[in-house]
C-alpha cells in the first residue's frame, strides 16, 4: 500500500469536511472512495469500444451544408 499527500484548495476540504461529518467517515476514506471511482470511470470511457472507433469512409458523398436547415428547420427572421 502507498502513501499519497496532495494539497487541496480550502472550499474543496470544507466540502469533504462537510461530506465527512454527515456520512461519518474520515475524509481519507472519501478521497479513497472517489479515487477509485474516478479511476473505474476514467477507465470504462478508455475501454469504450464505441468510442474508440475510428471512421469509415463508405466512399458516398455528403452535403452537410443544409444539415442545420434539415434538422432545425427554417430559420425565423
Amino acid at each position: 500500500m502507498k502513501v499519497v499527500q496532495t494539497v487541496v484548495p480550502d472550499e474543496l476540504h470544507k466540502k469533504l469536511v462537510e461530506i465527512s461529518k454527515k456520512e461519518g467517515k474520515p475524509i481519507k476514506q472519501l478521497v479513497r472512495e472517489a479515487l477509485e471511482e474516478w479511476i473505474t470511470w476514467r477507465s470504462e470511457i478508455i475501454d469504450d469500444s464505441f468510442l474508440n472507433l475510428e471512421p469509415v469512409d463508405f466512399g458516398v458523398k455528403t452535403n452537410s451544408s443544409k444539415l442545420e436547415k434539415i434538422l432545425y428547420g427554417e430559420a425565423k427572421k
